[in-house]
């Protein structure tokens, strides 16, 4: 483990991240991690007194992959990858893996606790609670496979497409032994992460159904049909007016659903919207809506092969799209088209994979603050911490931007693989991300703020 240096402090102060009595007083990492990013905005930074520390742990076969002369990186990540943000709860980093492994690092010292095959790939992040004083964490299995019959479908208006096969089924882990508690089975994949609930687990799946179950038996709460299958679109809550959102493709749509009965309240389908795009990104909520990126494309770009970005907010209520704004143009990407917003004090920070720019826009009403080209494509959330941006590339730099200004602080690389939906996670001095290629990471923050 690391101490923080004079130096650190003052370059830490710098970016707004000196410590405060508040802050202090939290717990070093969280009880509890109850939906994507831990929070409905997205930004998982939790201002406690952790240290910073500097670890790096490589999954099994990492080494090997990587020094394939047979694999190309797209290979690489399905065989090897961190996917997806972890969760970081009472000292242990809950991290999920293409491998098909869930993996229980020390969040200070990065040694492995335990390991829980699942049989299939993991790409949700883990969701961490405690019922009847046991704690539990949280997994679903699944891939992105096309059974024939499935594929065949989508030339098909109207027809019913599932996503995934092999073991498609969500787990129960004992936290403390890593030992298997409840298992239960669908028949599309279970990639997107759930939300934790009034003690249960609510989530959308390849097979077109959003479920919710009892977190501490696994039985059937209640399962809605919404058509659509969801691929990466991680539930989102607003536990307040109980509304759960998530994105399906065909139809490409969004959802908005009661989360204590799973009463279907609303769906819209925006204008132009294009490919799998609803079901790619995971929505924020910011007050009374929920903010999302889509992909769009007229006849025009589809001769030229590209596509826009656009940011849209939904109220929460009706469905009604309250504005959309057009972030810009580009490429098509091949998959995933949305990057994941978050929002903090009322202003979005998004990247995107069509455009390449970080994007800082107003949430009441979506009007564009700033934006600035960036190294990579961007899909992940990124974390705000003090008046810095923290946002992960697909080449591998974490970049960090003024909040203000979109001005580049710094960037930082390590080489250890890309970033693709792996938002990253700050606890107190620490960050806490996975990469493409295998490799878990603890960084100091202080690492963030000069080029090392």
């Amino acid at each position: 483990m690391k101490i923080i240096s004079a130096i650190s402090l003052a370059l830490t102060a710098a970016l707004g991240l000196a410590t405060t009595v508040q802050a202090a007083e939290l717990p070093a990492t969280p009880h509890t991690w109850s939906m994507y990013a831990m929070t409905p905005g997205h930004n998982a930074w939790h201002a406690s007194g952790f240290p910073a520390v500097s670890w790096h742990y490589d999954a099994p076969g990492a080494a090997e992959a990587n020094a394939s002369k047979l694999l190309n990186r797209t290979m690489i990540r399905d065989l090897v990858g961190f996917p997806i943000g972890v969760a970081v709860v009472d000292d242990t980093v809950y991290a999920t893996n293409d491998d098909g492994y869930l993996y229980a690092v020390d969040a200070r010292t990065g040694t492995l606790r335990w390991r829980f095959h699942a049989f299939n790939q993991l790409m949700g992040t883990p969701i961490v609670a405690t019922l009847g004083g046991r704690t539990l964490v949280f997994v679903g299995a699944g891939n992105s496979v096309f059974a024939y019959s499935h594929a065949v479908n989508f030339a098909q208006p109207g027809a019913r497409v599932i996503r995934g096969n092999g073991v498609s089924v969500v787990f129960a882990v004992d936290a403390a032994t890593g030992e298997q508690v409840w298992v239960y089975p669908t028949r599309g994949e279970d990639m997107p992460t759930p939300v934790f609930y009034k003690g249960r687990l609510l989530f959308g799946n390849g097979d077109g159904h959003v479920y919710a179950l009892d977190a501490a038996t696994g039985k059937l709460a209640w399962k809605t049909s919404i058509t659509s299958f969801v691929s990466m679109s991680s539930a989102t809550l607003d536990a307040q007016c109980g509304v759960l959102v998530v994105g399906g493709t065909q139809p490409s749509k969004i959802y908005g659903l009661a989360a204590d009965n799973g009463k279907l309240m609303w769906s819209v389908m925006p204008p132009n919207i294009f490919s799998s795009s609803a079901g790619d990104g995971t929505w924020a909520i910011h007050g009374a809506t929920a903010i999302g990126q889509i992909e769009t494309q007229n006849s025009d770009q589809a001769k030229a092969g590209t596509s826009s970005s656009e940011e849209l907010a939904i109220d929460l209520t009706s469905g009604k799209i309250v504005w959309s704004t057009t972030l810009g143009s580009g490429k098509t990407p091949p998959r995933n088209k949305d990057a994941v917003p978050t929002v903090v004090d009322g202003v979005i920070y998004t990247g995107s994979p069509v455009t390449h720019r970080e994007y800082a826009l107003d949430a009441a009403h979506g009007k564009l603050r700033w934006q600035r080209a960036m190294p990579a494509s961007m899909k992940a959330a990124p974390t705000v911490v003090g008046n810095a941006v923290i946002q992960p590339t697909a080449s591998g730099e974490l970049v960090t931007l003024d909040k203000r200004s979109g001005k580049i602080l710094n960037s930082y690389n390590r080489h250890q693989g890309g970033y693709g939906p792996q938002n990253a996670v700050v606890m107190g001095q620490t960050l806490f991300i996975g990469s493409n290629a295998g490799t878990l990471r603890a960084i100091p923050l202080s690492k963030l703020a000069v080029h090392d």
